[in-house]
């Protein structure tokens, strides 16, 4: 399994993780796994329990427009937390630390999360 345009790895919780979300939502929505390194290998969460509790607090308090309602979570037995992002209905969605501007705004390009043209 590799990374593409609609799945993404992380291995813990960071503020890319939020960026890749808002790429999810502006674009075709995909797949986001938590636990996962960027060979594809689990690396489990030490502590799931407080992963999801900082993902999903996360999601709702970094995030403009509320995207919430377009995010899934499932966690995996092999220790991992599985992040379903369908493509979002109050485009563009941004970072609130950094606006609704580029530096803000992501969209997927290929297995990236770039910040949107102007546009």
């Amino acid at each position: 399994m590799a990374e593409n345009e609609r799945l993404e790895f992380k291995e813990i919780v960071t503020d890319d993780t939020y960026k890749s979300v808002v790429a999810f939502a502006n674009s075709d929505g995909g797949t986001l796994i938590i636990g996962v390194n960027n060979q594809g290998v689990v690396a489990p969460l030490a502590d799931i329990d407080d992963a999801y509790t900082r993902l999903t607090n996360g999601i709702r308090d970094a995030i403009a427009p509320d995207v919430t309602m377009f995010v899934k979570y499932t966690m995996e037995n092999c220790g991992a937390i599985r992040v379903e992002v369908a493509e979002g209905s109050y485009k563009p969605y941004y970072l609130k630390t950094k606006g609704l501007k580029p530096l803000g705004v992501y969209v997927r390009h290929g297995a990236s999360s770039v910040p949107a043209s102007q546009e």
